[in-house]
């Protein structure tokens, strides 16, 4: 799967940071997000119709929900507190917070009666537990606060008094110091010793009759925080847009496909500076897909929101496409330029090598369960054209005779896309007006500067894609944007003539 700087790189890591839950437990699975195993599919389907569920309600009727989110953030996790009531005695801090939390319980489960959509999700159940609440508030006063109250023994009620009766002698006596303070303070360390006992004795025999709802507790405990973490990604969902992808069992025929899908941190960044990020669309089959065209195009984008959203689709996530359907795939795995690598001693080329040939054990040996997404991009640009055209012509070859392997490959390289089951070209500046292009650049020359150059032709750039015709060779851009920013007309003289 995906290491920790690749899912930053794609936009996962900043996915997590727009989520938020509303209690710590939700905030817990919100941390540990990670794809499902190619086994637990139904899992992950039950949990993808939850955040569906949630999202047509949300839609319906925004404020209904408020309640709820009040209920949940009141909740702190006490799940530590739990399972040391099976093991010991809880403190006094340990016993108010578990009190607390029950209290909270009646609200809680008050605000999921009045959504009429919390019963029909899956796997989640919220209600009170009053039988445990009864054993740490026998009083019944309901009351935020924990302390052992006089009833709770004879032997307590007994010390307690005693206790008064010295304390009130001592503050008779005044400060001043006498053989009778003396005998009253002695008197009175034995009965807060013999207090400190009784209590500590008190607070075992209620733990341990706590103890046996302890289970109970703490699957009700996974419900809030399941519940919680849906929410959070309906609310998402709603913010964002998207939808709830179909998933396809692992077939011969099944085809993995995103409909105009974004990749929000990559939107948000283009909004910064006043850009627009184009969706893509593109569907894959078994086999090898290609895209192919000139740098600045976009292709490293198409891969990144493609990683992205299939990430999240298996992690029961919404996606962020109109439509979406994703095969069972066990594994995603991404291969890109890496400058790390020369820093650990290896050539870029060296280390692209090292990591593709860890993606062909996998699809070799099948781990995990389920397909294999494979994502190439700009492979073996690191070496020489002529071997790095067979390489890439090599990867797609092996990956149309892998029947477990969804595989996309970004290249320039040509006579590539001929051997593919799919080619995808990036629209680049295929469909740009020649002159609103030049008189933009031209109003450019000067102050502007170079950064501001490139940054305009990015505002003509199309990075949609579009099916081409497995004969068509990559597009012919890339001399295009250097005459478009302006690269010396002397050395283009050089480039002509060649």
């Amino acid at each position: 799967m995906l290491d920790k700087k690749q899912l930053s790189d794609i936009g996962f890591a900043y996915v997590l940071e727009k989520l938020e839950p509303d209690s710590p437990l939700g905030d817990e699975l919100r941390r540990r997000a990670a794809p499902y195993p190619a086994q637990c599919r139904t899992a992950l389907a039950r949990e993808l119709e939850n955040v569906g569920l949630l999202f047509d309600a949300l839609r319906e009727d925004r404020e209904r929900f408020y309640s709820l989110e009040r209920a949940l953030m009141q909740l702190k996790d006490i799940r530590r507190s739990v399972a040391n009531s099976r093991e010991a005695a809880l403190s006094e801090v340990e016993l108010f917070e578990v009190k607390r939390f029950l209290i909270l319980l009646e609200g809680l489960e008050k605000a999921c009666i009045e959504l009429p959509v919390i019963e029909k999700l899956n796997d989640i159940s919220i209600f009170s537990m009053n039988e445990a609440l009864d054993i740490l508030d026998p009083d019944g006063m309901r009351a935020q606060t924990f302390r052992l109250a006089d009833s709770c023994s004879e032997e307590l009620r007994d010390i307690r008094r005693e206790r008064k009766r010295v304390d009130n002698a001592l503050r008779s006596l005044g400060s001043a110091p006498s053989a009778e303070r003396d005998a009253l303070t002695a008197e009175r360390t034995i009965l807060a010793a013999r207090e400190e006992n009784e209590e500590q004795r008190l607070r075992g025999a209620m733990t341990k009759a706590f103890s046996a709802h302890s289970e109970r507790l703490e699957a009700l405990i996974g419900s809030i925080a399941r519940l919680d973490f849906a929410l959070s990604k309906a609310k998402l969902m709603l913010a964002e847009g998207g939808c709830i992808p179909a998933l396809l069992p692992c077939g011969e025929e099944a085809e993995l496909e995103l409909v105009n899908m974004v990749n929000p941190m990559l939107r948000a960044v283009l909004a910064e500076k006043g850009m627009r990020f184009t969706p893509v669309s593109i569907a894959l089959s078994r086999g090898a897909a290609v895209i192919t065209g000139a740098n600045m195009g976009g292709k490293s984008v198409a891969v990144k929101t493609l990683a992205l959203n299939v990430h999240l689709a298996l992690a029961g996530f919404p996606v962020f496409a109109e439509k979406a359907v994703i095969p069972l795939i066990g594994d995603i795995h991404l291969l890109y330029e890496d400058r790390e690598d020369s820093r650990g001693g290896l050539s870029s080329f060296g280390g692209e090598m090292v990591r593709f040939g860890t993606i062909l054990d996998s699809v070799t040996e099948g781990a995990n369960g389920g397909d294999r997404l494979v994502l190439l991009d700009e492979f073996a640009r690191g070496t020489n054209p002529s071997e790095g055209s067979a390489l890439v012509r090599a990867a797609v070859r092996y990956f149309n005779d892998k029947r477990n392997a969804y595989a996309l490959i970004t290249t320039h390289f040509d006579d590539v896309a001929n051997l593919a089951s799919r080619h995808y070209q990036v629209m680049g500046l295929k469909n740009a007006d020649p002159a609103a292009l030049e008189a933009a650049l031209a109003a450019a020359e000067g102050a502007s500067g170079g950064a501001s150059k490139s940054e305009l032709l990015s505002r003509f750039m199309d990075y949609g894609l579009f099916r081409a015709e497995s004969t068509e060779n990559p597009p012919r851009d890339a001399l295009k944007i250097c005459r478009a920013l302006r690269v010396s007309e002397e050395f283009m003289g050089y480039v002509d003539s060649e």
